[in-house]
């Protein structure tokens, strides 16, 4: 289904939109910044690693090789240095997966672009909907171990202190899923699936409750900057993988 408001703005308005999401991203990140920080260096360090970010997952969401996989090495090694220096090791995972798989799709889409040079993005059949299906199974129902084990070593990714959202839902599997989930939705966009912006949207809902449970203000209202980003980079994709 074509959408005439979306056909602009990932068209002929494309730049337009994308200059003012960026400074809508800026001043909602800065504001944030100045109203829930101390303004303590890390904080500034973090704040310019996430106005890297903005540019990178526009980027990423138009298609644009180098300004989205360049762009997202650089905004995912701050986030691993945010997070050594902060001494939330075991959060430095993440960013790490992140990292190696833009260097990979820096090369794998310049295989793949149409005569713009943008990356041609691909449908999933059945096999590839399954594949990724199982991998979220077994990546919930191992996690628990494997950050177990790395809780031992001190470096766990989720760290379980039996607080529940609304009273019912455990605090840890939110953190779980959402870690699980956004390692599937890179890998899917590394490997040119459209359908990874659906699980970014998926993604994004379930950050945004984490970002809020433990007051990361500033990542809450990035997160919904991101989540206006991921319905555009859908469209787009789906767009561009019909032709």
């Amino acid at each position: 289904m074509r959408i005439q408001l979306l056909d602009n703005i990932t068209g002929k308005w494309a730049m337009q939109w994308i200059v003012t999401w960026f400074i809508c991203g800026v001043v909602a990140l800065s504001t944030g910044f100045w109203l829930t920080t101390d303004h303590a260096s890390l904080d500034m360090f973090y704040l310019g690693v996430s106005f890297v970010g903005l540019v990178c997952v526009v980027s990423l969401s138009f298609r644009k090789n180098v300004m989205g996989n360049g762009l997202g090495m650089a905004a995912t090694a701050g986030e691993v240095v945010v997070q050594a220096t902060s001494g939330a090791v075991g959060l430095m995972l993440a960013p790490l997966f992140n990292f190696f798989t833009h260097v990979y799709g820096i090369f794998y889409w310049s295989k793949h672009t149409d005569p713009d040079g943008d990356m041609i993005p691909k449908a999933a059949n059945k096999a590839v909907w399954l594949i990724t299906a199982a991998f979220i199974i077994i990546g919930l129902a191992l996690f628990p171990t494997v950050n177990n084990l790395l809780a031992s070593y001190g470096y766990a990714v989720v760290e379980d202190d039996s607080s529940l959202f609304l009273g019912f839902i455990s605090f840890f599997w939110i953190n779980v899923i959402a870690f699980v989930l956004s390692i599937t939705a890179q890998a899917a966009m590394i490997l040119r699936y459209s359908f990874n912006w659906w699980l970014w949207i998926i993604v994004n809902f379930v950050w945004l409750i984490v970002n809020l449970m433990s007051g990361n203000y500033i990542f809450a209202i990035q997160t919904m900057i991101y989540q206006i980003n991921a319905f555009i980079g859908l469209y787009e994709w789906h767009r561009s993988e019909q032709g």
